[in-house]
């Protein structure tokens, strides 16, 4: 697989990067739980169970933010979260319900290339999440703005229900980065420990260039629930470009809390 460099940070090297979600309703919510992170990752830093600067990602999930469809106050929070941010990376995240978003807004769903636009050109975020099937048009707009922009795109799918065959992952990895998507991410429900395995050894062969389809863009493919738990250690050990680890709430099924990740990588 290719690294790619995003304010010299590596992803898709050997070394798995943490990633830890921010969610919140409120500004004060989200800034303490912000603030919660750092805290955290220095303890962790300092105890020497991991380097810094330990947290990598800061994933703020703008589908809880009450506030998301106000340009001002967005801008004004995005800024708070990088100026606490300075040495991670700060991907926005605005995960639909269809997905497992907390979309509680009337205009939101609406306005979602709008909010897109405001964080691209807020000039604080350096990852943005895009989901696959929010359509090919959108995701390739989106993805040139940000790419314009220096800003690289997660393209992302999510399924809640099962873990499709792996042929079709592949489908969806080679559609994800023929779209444009800098990293490609994938996340499924395993009813099986044959769906993990599937989703451990998908990681390892397209590390080594021995998937059927050659997809050569960092990836990060998750099994998720208690049932899935491995590929966030594991694999991330194998190819996932990055890992979630949680400092409060957890944004999906099955991540783990970031001391007992950040051991597990270590």
């Amino acid at each position: 697989m290719n690294k790619i460099m995003i304010n010299n940070i590596s992803l898709g090297d050997e070394v798995p990067k943490i990633c830890v979600p921010v969610i919140g309703r409120s500004d004060a919510e989200i800034l303490e739980q912000s603030e919660a992170i750092e805290r955290e990752a220095e303890r962790l830093v300092q105890a020497g169970i991991r380097p810094a600067p330990c947290v990598d990602i800061v994933e703020f999930r703008a589908d809880y933010y009450d506030n998301i469809c106000n340009q001002t106050l967005l801008t004004e929070l995005l800024k708070k979260l990088k100026e606490q941010h300075k040495d991670r990376l700060l991907l926005f995240t605005f995960r639909t319900e269809e997905e497992g978003g907390e979309l509680r807004h009337d205009r939101a769903g609406s306005m979602l290339d709008d909010i897109y636009a405001w964080a691209m050109v807020s000039g604080y975020i350096d990852l943005l999440d895009v989901e696959l099937l929010s359509g090919n048009y959108r995701v390739v707009r989106t993805a040139t703005k940000a790419k314009d922009l220096g800003i690289g795109v997660v393209l992302s799918y999510h399924n809640f229900e099962e873990t499709p065959h792996t042929k079709d992952l592949e489908e969806i990895l080679w559609d994800m980065e023929q779209l444009g998507g800098d990293i490609l991410k994938i996340a499924v429900t395993p009813k099986t420990q044959f769906d993990v395995h599937r989703i451990l050894e998908l990681t390892d062969q397209i590390k080594k260039g021995r998937a059927a389809q050659p997809i050569t863009k960092p990836v990060v493919l998750i099994s998720m629930t208690k049932l899935g738990e491995k590929t966030r250690t594991e694999g991330a050990k194998l190819g996932s470009a990055f890992t979630f680890g949680t400092v409060s709430a957890a944004s999906a099924p099955g991540q783990i809390p970031l001391e007992a990740l950040a051991k597990a990588l270590s």
